[in-house]
């Protein structure tokens, strides 16, 4: 479809982890399965979500991709089943995974879209994605060697697609979304939204409007921005 603008990008971190919470969450019922960088929400984090969907029911989003995490697709999840719009779906998206230093070697342990979308059946599994887990680039340690991935990741999707869009991304992976648009690495809390709006089709046309916003929650505290 042709490209309109303005049009909105939002930009959302997952909502609270249960290994920030439970040091012992690999011994919960379920939980074995899981490699360390892949802790699904805790309780709160759900709560959280279902606030997200609330403040994201009646916004008009044409596409949702999300990291192929649980906690990320999870959030996704939420967002998109509670929108009015009941075409929409999940596009799990390797390339705004977690910084790679964070993650399992030698790729990270998120599921693969098929069995993503067993456990969350609004998951597109048909979605080509800018990364797959094993072309992810090699990355050194620190939160901002996932700029150029990021770089290439959000250049290809607002140049592939139309409308709206919202993303689901990661502490790191957020920061550096910050970088690419506003050459400014910046943390934002979990569960919380962020908003850019691109005028024209250049990506230096994308303009922050405001970062790591919380009013939809109604517990702000401790939304672990580092």
């Amino acid at each position: 479809s042709a490209m309109c603008y303005p049009r909105v990008i939002w930009v959302v971190r997952h909502c609270e982890r249960e290994d920030n919470v439970n040091r012992q969450w690999k011994k919960l019922p379920g939980m074995s399965v899981f490699e360390f960088d892949n802790s699904p929400l805790s309780q709160r984090g759900r709560a959280q979500a279902q606030e997200l969907g609330k403040r994201f029911r009646n916004e008009a989003i044409a596409q949702v991709f999300a990291s192929p995490f649980d906690r990320t697709i999870e959030t996704a999840h939420v967002i998109v089943e509670m929108n009015e719009n009941k075409n929409l779906n999940v596009k799990p998206e390797p390339g705004l995974c977690e910084a790679l230093y964070l993650c399992a070697k030698p790729a990270p342990s998120f599921w693969d879209a098929k069995e993503l979308k067993e456990k969350f059946p609004r998951v597109d599994e048909e979605y080509d994605p800018v990364f797959s887990k094993y072309t992810l680039p090699k990355e050194g340690c620190g939160d901002d060697e996932c700029v150029p991935r990021l770089k290439t990741t959000i250049e290809r999707l607002v140049q592939r697609y139309a409308g709206p869009i919202l993303l689901v991304g990661h502490g790191a992976s957020i920061g550096a979304i910050h970088e690419v648009l506003t050459n400014d690495f910046k943390y934002v809390g979990q569960a919380t939204v962020t908003k850019f709006v691109q005028s024209g089709h250049a990506m230096e046309e994308i303009k922050l409007v405001y970062s790591s916003c919380t009013k939809h929650l109604s517990d702000p505290h401790n939304l672990r921005p580092w």
